[in-house]
Formats: C-alpha cells, sequence, structure tokens
C-alpha cells in the first residue's frame, strides 16, 4: 500500500517578518529596564565610593585632629619650583593625604616619599597617572581620566568649599571660605556648628575629555581651587557653566561658563538620573535632587553659616 507523505510547510515571509516585528518590540522594552538596572547599579557603586571617602575623611579628622585642606600649602608658596627638596612644591590636593586611608598605603608611602625628593616641577608624581577605582564613578563616561598633558588622574569626586564662589576679591587666594574645604584649611568637625547632617563634604562632578585644552575639573594632583572642590552656589546639574578659573572643555552636561580667576566655581554633577550623590559631614550619602530649593542647597554649603535646612 502506497503511503501518502504530506509536505512540510515553511515559514512565510509575512510570518518571519512578524516574527522580527515582535522580537524586535521585545527588545526594544527589554532594553530600558536593563540600562535602569544597571544605572541602579551604577548609582549604589558612587554611593558606597562616598561612603568610604566619608569614612577615610573621619579616619584621617581622628588620627590628626582636623580634616585635610583641599589644597596644601605647597600651592601658594611663592618658591613651588625653586624650592626643591622641601614640600614647598606640594600640590597634592585632599586625595594624597588620605590615601592610607582608602586601602591605598603603599601609594601613600611613595607620594610622601616623592614629597620629601622633589625634582622641582609638578609632574609625575605617584599617583598622576594611576587610576584608583575608588575615586571614580561608574556613570561617568569619561570618569577616572589620565590628564593629555601628564598632569594626573581626575577624580569623580570634590569636597565643598561652601556655598560661595571659591576665591574672590575679598579672598583672592581662597584662604577663607565658608565650607569644610579650602586653601590650607585644617577645618575640625567640631567647628561645623550648623550639624555634619546638614553640611556637605563631598559631591560629584562630570569628567571632561581633553581637547583644545587640558581640562581641570577633578583633577587631584595639580589641582587648582575649583577643579578640586565644588560650590553650592548653584544647584546640582546647572545649566550654568562652571568657572573652574582655567582650562575648561565643555560638554552638555558639564558646561563652561567665562574664565575668572576671583569668581572661579565648578558645580556638582552626574549622569544619575535626576541628581547627584552628596556625602554629608556625618559620613552618610544622601541622593540630592535637582529639584532641591536653592536655599536648601545653598544652607548645605556652609559649615557655619546657622542657616536651616529644609526637608530634600
Amino acid at each position: 500500500m502506497r503511503q501518502v507523505r504530506s509536505k512540510r510547510r515553511a515559514f512565510t515571509l509575512i510570518e518571519l517578518l512578524v516574527v522580527i516585528a515582535i522580537i524586535a518590540i521585545l527588545i526594544g522594552l527589554l532594553l530600558p529596564a536593563v540600562q535602569k538596572i544597571r544605572e541602579a547599579a551604577n548609582r549604589m557603586k558612587c554611593s558606597n565610593n562616598l561612603k568610604q571617602l566619608g569614612l577615610a575623611l573621619h579616619n584621617y579628622h581622628d588620627a590628626n585632629g582636623s580634616l585635610p585642606a583641599a589644597l596644601p600649602m605647597g600651592y601658594f608658596s611663592s618658591t613651588w619650583y625653586s624650592d626643591v627638596g622641601g614640600r614647598d612644591n606640594d600640590r597634592s590636593g585632599w586625595v594624597a593625604p588620605i590615601l592610607p586611608y582608602i586601602e591605598q598605603n603603599a601609594m601613600g608611602a611613595q607620594v610622601q616619599a616623592w614629597l620629601t625628593t622633589l625634582p622641582g616641577v609638578t609632574c609625575g608624581a605617584p599617583f598622576s597617572t594611576i587610576k584608583i577605582p575608588g575615586l571614580i564613578c561608574p556613570s561617568d563616561p569619561n570618569g577616572g581620566k589620565i590628564s593629555s598633558l601628564g598632569q594626573g588622574f581626575h577624580s569623580s569626586y570634590v569636597t565643598c568649599h561652601g556655598n560661595q564662589y571659591a576665591t574672590e576679591t575679598a579672598d583672592p587666594r581662597g584662604l577663607n571660605r565658608n565650607g569644610m574645604f579650602y586653601g590650607i584649611s585644617q577645618v575640625t568637625l567640631g567647628t561645623v556648628t550648623d550639624g555634619l547632617s546638614n553640611t556637605a563634604m563631598v559631591s560629584e562632578l562630570l569628567q571632561s575629555p581633553d581637547t583644545t585644552t587640558h581640562d581641570i575639573r577633578g583633577r587631584v594632583w595639580n589641582a587648582i581651587h575649583a577643579g578640586i572642590t565644588f560650590s553650592t552656589i548653584y544647584p546640582p546639574n546647572s545649566t550654568v557653566g562652571d568657572n573652574p578659573e582655567t582650562y575648561c572643555n565643555p560638554l552638555p552636561m558639564a558646561p563652561c561658563g567665562a574664565q575668572s580667576t576671583l569668581s572661579a566655581f565648578s558645580l556638582a554633577r552626574s549622569m544619575h538620573t535626576g541628581g547627584v550623590n552628596v556625602c554629608l559631614g556625618d559620613g552618610s550619602v544622601r541622593f540630592v535632587r535637582n529639584t532641591i530649593t536653592p536655599a536648601t542647597w545653598l544652607a548645605l554649603g556652609s559649615r557655619n553659616g546657622g542657616e536651616t535646612t529644609s526637608d530634600y
């Protein structure tokens, strides 16, 4: 008896296109969710980095009796090129002193040894071309860059010099600002009379690639005022451009304003949706939204202004 075999039916072109369209729709629905999960993980990592920095700064304070200065004496010395062998060449910023407290003991020892035998130039510090993971926000595509001119590693995190300009006519060297970190400052936690939980200590900024100049924002070696500190003079992620005194390359999320050494400032900025992470003086980390009231953000910048902060 002859068997009749049925012909196997293949997909038609229309059916294949429908399947492809369904898969594309599913991928389109899935990608935003994946990106959201990735950003949540990045924001958590960034928050943890700031917690570790807050702990390191508190440990440094306990060991030394004060917080480190945003900028050391060497920045303000008139002989920082000629005084070879002295610490007048020290432009290490607030990061170098806390290296032993962020599990960078060997690098911290190298920096201290290097500072006693400086060759008369600011480039070439032991950590100027080595990335420190705890100082890089994973959400910033340019985070942790190395300066194109060998001027140093750039941190995603900066300390707060207050709610003013970093430098101004009455204080052109930035030695008397109202935040927790400024030039040759030695702020003690007991003098933060506004309350440690009401005062910003460390926050984020965005890196900009070096193009026509070597953008100084976040540069922790050979730093200058508004390159290594931030102000609460304008809210987080403001459209107002930064003025880090010199060398600023604009990005849409990190614009540059007019350059002026007597009205220098950089602002807290991040790639996190809607705001920035901020480590407060008590070591806690809060996510501060861009919509925070200007008055509250200003109050968070000063350590002893007597302001009261509303909920944020």
